[in-house]
């Protein structure tokens, strides 16, 4: 009876493993990404990018799908891909100037080393795409939502990125200098060492951003949000506008605030040291600190 007990109980856990193997592989099946793009429209570009953009001047309401296509290297100057379809498309390396991506969807893209200067990529989606190292010079993204994005070593000189929601991307060692983030919305995005130079982040929304490093001379940060926001060491803020901004528990331990304009700016409970250079020149003091509600750390 034993070894018939035994030979039951291992049919119902070779049945029930079989079982199980089943619903996994369900499982996996239906919540991998299919995509199919359609090939003749790779064929069309290869005929070039006049006869493209011809074709998408007459038939305007044709759904263009080229979702995981493969462009890298490709020479796609001035090509018009408004509203297309092109999530984990592959462009790296590409050469995008003056191209149209206004609406696109762009998610898990490839753009690593494109070039898309003055490029049209406003109100597009560009969320976790791959942007580092790539040329951005000009290039217009408005509105655009660009969360979880690495733009590592990108090169966005005066980009226009006003209401974009680039929210914990991460801009390290990236160049964005007379850049307009007006109204951006960066929250706990890492900007250690990012050139700023006359950037404007009027009314940007910078909670919990890392700015350590980062190069903010002569930028506009009137009205920014920066609580919590991480500026401490070796910033540059020469002749940059903090007025009326949210400092509020900030990091400033050692910020470089000399020249910075701080007109109705809020300081309760940021960090401030003996290193922190205040507006004035002088050094951060405890007695400084309690006039702004603010926290003296040694």
């Amino acid at each position: 009876m034993k070894v018939l007990h035994n030979m039951f109980v291992w049919q119902v856990l070779k049945s029930v493993g079989k079982i199980l193997a089943v619903v996994l592989c369900c499982h996996v099946f239906l919540n991998m990404p299919v995509f199919a793009y359609d090939a003749s429209l790779v064929a069309k570009i290869k005929q070039g990018v006049d006869s493209w953009n011809q074709f998408r001047k007459d038939n305007p309401s044709y759904v263009i799908d080229l979702r995981m296509a493969d462009f890298r290297n490709a020479n796609l100057k001035g090509i018009d891909f408004s509203k297309a379809k092109l999530k984990r498309v592959n462009f790296s390396d590409a050469n995008l100037v003056e191209a149209d991506l206004s609406g696109a969807e762009l998610e898990e893209a490839n753009l690593k080393g494109v070039n898309l200067s003055r490029g049209r990529v406003s109100d597009a989606d560009l969320s976790e795409a791959d942007l580092s190292g790539g040329f951005f010079i000009e290039t217009d993204f408005s509105r655009s939502v660009m969360t979880r994005t690495n733009l590592q070593k990108a090169f966005l000189g005066k980009a226009k990125m006003g209401e974009a929601n680039l929210s914990w991307s991460d801009f390290k060692n990236a160049n964005l200098d007379l850049a307009d983030l007006t109204d951006a919305k960066l929250v706990g995005v890492n900007l250690e060492k990012t050139g700023l130079f006359a950037a404007a982040l009027s009314g940007a929304d910078l909670r919990d951003a890392s700015l350590v490093g980062a190069d903010l001379r002569s930028a506009d940060l009137s009205k920014a949000d920066l609580r919590g926001a991480d500026l401490s060491f070796g910033e540059k803020m020469a002749a940059a506008s903090l007025n009326n901004a949210n400092l509020s528990f900030a990091n400033l331990a050692g910020t470089d605030l000399k020249g910075a304009e701080t007109r109705n700016t809020t300081f309760f409970g940021a960090s401030v040291s003996a290193k922190t250079i205040l507006p004035n020149g002088s050094r951060g003091s405890a007695a400084w600190a309690k006039t702004k509600e603010a926290q003296f750390v040694k």
